[in-house]
């Protein structure tokens, strides 16, 4: 906390702040008792929204990707033991040129309903687009939440937002944000055949992703709601070869970029994301398939006998194969919190579970709908939800590790309900690439191009007719 009132004070903020969030505003604005209530600020005038550019020019190194490094901060300062030059995105004349150890900031102006930049006590800059950070030398970010410098060596993009917060993306190319994401999206110790399909996958992906959160100035984040970006340690000479041997790839449907969707291991067979995530995600070369080394047949296998099955691709994966138990305690707490999330019907409230019953499997074996009853209600989670209605409700590592499963109920010597136990294959979603099936094919001898074509049927490579 000293450290941060000391940089208030260092850039001359404490007074602005305290006026600006705290309790000094709300005080000043206090009105007279009887007086009519003052009328609202007029809203903050933000940059005009991020346009993302076509994907040909993030793959041919014409534009830069943005990954969205730091978000929605009530303000920011940087340095670096370089000048730092600001300029307007778009625009060549400089805003500022920071000298090298000097603290600069960027800051909401209420009185202005805009933004500025701040040194030594004083806004000097008005900011009316998104600024670019530039310097010879890594620029060192401070940020509030939390109270942390953030050192980066590539360009920084500040997007002031309209609710008055900044938001900052890290200017990349494209092959070097894959550095970060290869390594800390696959083991590094697969099989290089492995990692060039993971190459390729991510390259793909990252396009398709152009503008995710544009609404922060960014195309991408680091998080698992996009792909992962690791840390400069992470960095792995075997991933580099696969980057490098695969530059310029993507997977292509047609003439268009395919939606390349990957997990980490499917358990025996990949899914339809029309039953996991709705028919409107559905697409042809996500329909799902076998990922078992014997001949495929026409008639998939019965929930028993995948589970039990000892020739999946993925076999060595550590949650190849996984049983979670629940005494119906547990259940009772984490359905009666997590179902209207689920469900996304806050009216659903189910807290005295008296049964759970898959209702309906895809074609693979998932479970694409499971009812739960209990205090007189019966209601339907389908999809992937069924994984975060045991877990905390929403997407992450927190719940079941896959649809995957068989269902088991405990009962009690007098017959009563204590739990039930899930008999599991895999984690992920299940859709498209598995990352333990496609190391498991190329130990097998498969190259790259034949594990895409294996998770992807129908699509082909950039480099192909």
């Amino acid at each position: 906390m000293m450290r941060y009132q000391k940089l208030l004070l260092l850039l001359g903020f404490a007074f602005t702040f305290a006026l600006g969030t705290g309790v000094g505003r709300v005080l000043a604005q206090q009105p007279a008792p009887g007086a009519p209530p003052p009328p609202p600020p007029p809203p903050i005038v933000a940059p005009p929204a991020y346009v993302p550019p076509d994907y040909h020019e993030v793959l041919s190194g014409k534009a830069p990707l943005r990954v969205l490094a730091v978000s929605r901060q009530k303000m920011l300062a940087w340095k670096s033991d370089a000048e730092v030059k600001v300029t307007a995105v778009g625009e060549q004349a400089e805003l500022a040129i920071t000298k090298p150890a000097e603290l600069c900031g960027i800051v909401l102006v209420p009185e202005d309903h805009g933004f500025s930049l701040r040194k030594e006590g004083k806004n000097f800059q008005p900011v009316t687009k998104a600024i670019r950070l530039t310097s010879e030398k890594p620029i060192s970010l401070w940020t509030p939440a939390p109270d942390a410098w953030t050192p980066y060596a590539t360009a920084l993009v500040i997007t002031p937002l309209a609710d008055g917060t900044f938001s900052v993306a890290r200017e990349m190319p494209l092959d070097e944000y894959l550095r970060h994401v290869v390594p800390a999206e696959m083991p590094a110790s697969f099989h290089q055949q492995a990692l060039r399909a993971q190459a390729i996958i991510a390259r793909t992906y990252a396009l398709c992703k152009l503008g995710r959160h544009a609404e922060e100035g960014a195309d991408i984040c680091t998080s698992e709601h996009c792909q992962v970006c690791g840390k400069d340690s992470k960095l792995s000479a075997a991933a580099d070869d696969a980057i490098k041997a695969t530059s310029g790839m993507v997977l292509l449907i047609g003439d268009k970029l395919a939606e390349p969707y990957y997990h980490s291991t499917c358990g025996g067979a990949t899914d339809d994301a029309s039953y996991l995530w709705g028919p409107e995600n559905a697409r042809p070369y996500l329909a799902g398939t076998s990922d078992l080394a014997r001949a495929k047949t026409d008639a998939p296998l019965s929930i028993a006998d995948l589970l039990a099955a000892t020739d999946s691709y993925c076999k060595d994966a550590p949650n190849s194969r996984w049983t979670k138990s629940f005494t119906i305690e547990e259940l009772n707490a984490l359905v009666g919190k997590n179902l209207p999330a689920v469900t996304n019907d806050p009216t659903a409230q189910i807290r005295h579970i008296s049964k759970l019953a898959v209702e309906e499997r895809t074609a693979h074996g998932r479970v694409a709908s499971l009812r739960v009853e209990g205090d007189g209600a019966s209601i339907l989670v389908r999809g992937d939800k069924i994984r975060w209605l045991f877990g905390n409700g929403t997407p992450g590592p927190v719940g079941l590790w896959s649809t995957l499963f068989d269902l088991a109920e405990t009962r009690d010597a007098a017959g009563a309900l204590t739990g039930y136990t899930f008999h599991g294959a895999g984690r992920g979603h299940g859709l498209g690439l598995c990352q333990w099936g496609a190391n498991g094919r190329a130990r097998a001898g498969q190259d790259f191009r034949e594990i895409i074509r294996s998770y992807y049927p129908g699509t082909k490579l950039s480099d192909e007719k």
